[in-house]
């Protein structure tokens, strides 16, 4: 379990551990020590927290794991099945790091590279407006122990047509892999971002993940996470985006692997015109825990955001979804909506749903919805009249209840996949 002490420490995330992540050069340096400050002072989660209520920090098994050392340039990368749909791509294993195929109209570096080359983008960016308010122990964590940063830039009207792939693979018992990801994008960019998270089955590891998004006016990106660690493992993410007059941001999380996860995602439409797309699916069975926060912050008017996630429980899985919309004083004109819908696929998943509003302005239009249901009866006996097995009707109506983010996904490799994936869980049931 996570225990607090003074300083309020997590497990093996100590100050002399923190050390060894030391001497990238100055930027970085002092990013991470602005970092180590907050997860010092923050303290450690507790389950009467009302974020950690339903998922208490015990489930996430914190003090099982060391964070790997820095990672270096990995000189024999894993050559993704996914790369040829790409402009660009970069392999992370715990061999090292390899951008294996770039495009000449973005940068795209580690963080200790960008940070020697272009440190006032750094110092801006890394852990900038985009942050939460409030600040969070994990974020601030991964924040001073990540091991492997990435950056990367697209500059004013550049295009890109097959977007960056982003590969992170960990299969060390008890390895924490932390990446830090930093974007900006620029005036009229358009661009898209695959994540996409593996492991090796049956090892107890975690994923902790940081992102921060920028996107100047105009500018228009996709971005998509797949999560298929291993049902053993942990994964944590934190994600905020800070979007500027006549930008859109649209994300997409795909959870499917690990025992228990836990997500944070949201955004700040700061600025008139600016419209925000956030988004999800989750499949939680055998035992599986997802607990997922969103904030759609609107702190200018005549801003507009829209989020939709679904997801579905079976086999003792259990699902968490808390959000909120908020619309700061003086922001009026904003138009915002939140949605949640969970199919119960058998008698022993759950779903929570907690949705909200925060609202301190006038003349806006702001509603939530959550849904909890099981599969139509009525939609399986019609498939079933037409000669389909009952088990292929469900798997057909679950397919279709999800295909509304698959297709989010720009890569036809990539949808695939998660068909697949989805078509795999309907089998499994708890053993």
């Amino acid at each position: 379990m996570i225990t607090a002490t003074e300083p309020h420490i997590i497990g093996n995330f100590t100050p002399e551990c923190f050390e060894g992540f030391l001497g990238g050069n100055d930027v970085t340096d002092a990013k991470r020590r602005e970092a180590f400050e907050s997860y010092t002072t923050i303290p450690n989660p507790v389950a009467t927290d009302e974020e950690y209520r339903r998922t208490p920090p015990r489930l996430l098994k914190l003090d099982s794991f060391s964070p790997l050392p820095k990672l270096g340039i990995d000189p024999n990368p894993p050559v993704h099945p996914w790369a040829d749909d790409f402009d660009a791509v970069v392999s992370v294993t715990e061999n090292g790091i390899a951008i294996q195929k770039t495009s000449d109209k973005i940068l795209l570096m580690t963080m200790d590279d960008a940070s020697a080359a272009h440190p006032e983008c750094i110092q801006k960016y890394v852990r900038g407006e985009a942050m939460p308010v409030k600040p969070r122990k994990l974020q601030a964590l991964v924040d001073s122990f990540w091991n492997v940063g990435l950056t990367l830039k697209i500059d004013k009207n550049i295009v890109l047509e097959k977007g960056v792939l982003i590969h992170y693979h960990v299969g060390t018992e008890g390895a924490a892999l932390l990446p830090r990801l930093l974007v900006v994008g620029g005036e009229h960019a358009e661009f898209s971002i695959v994540e996409h998270m593996t492991s090796t089955a049956d090892t107890l590891h975690a994923v902790m993940q940081s992102r921060e998004y920028y996107l100047m006016p105009g500018a228009k990106v996709k971005q998509v996470s797949v999560q298929e660690l291993s049902q053993k493992a942990i994964s944590v993410s934190e994600e905020w985006a800070r979007i500027q007059a006549g930008a859109t941001v649209t994300t997409c999380s795909l959870t499917l692997g690990s025992k228990v996860s836990k997500i944070a995602a949201g955004c700040d439409t700061a600025e008139p015109g600016a419209e925000a797309y956030f988004g999800g699916l989750y499949f939680a069975n055998k035992k599986q825990q997802f607990d997922l926060m969103t904030l759609q912050m609107h702190s200018s008017p005549n801003t507009y955001s829209n989020m939709l996630y679904k997801g579905a429980t079976q086999s003792k899985g259990y699902s968490v979804y808390q959000g909120i919309i908020q619309a700061a004083r003086g922001a009026i004109g904003v138009d915002a909506y939140q949605t949640n819908n969970n199919l119960i696929l058998d008698h022993t998943g759950r779903a929570d749903s907690l949705p909200g509003l925060i609202i301190d302005a006038d003349e806006l239009a702001c509603s939530h919805g959550a849904t909890m249901g099981t599969l139509d009866a009525d939609q399986i006996y019609y498939l079933r009249a037409r000669g389909i097995q009952e088990a292929d009707a469900r798997r057909l109506l679950v397919m279709g209840f999800f295909g509304e983010l698959v297709e989010r996904i720009p890569s036809e490799a990539a949808r695939e996949r998660m068909f697949e994936l989805i078509g795999e869980k309907l089998k499994e049931t708890d053993t």
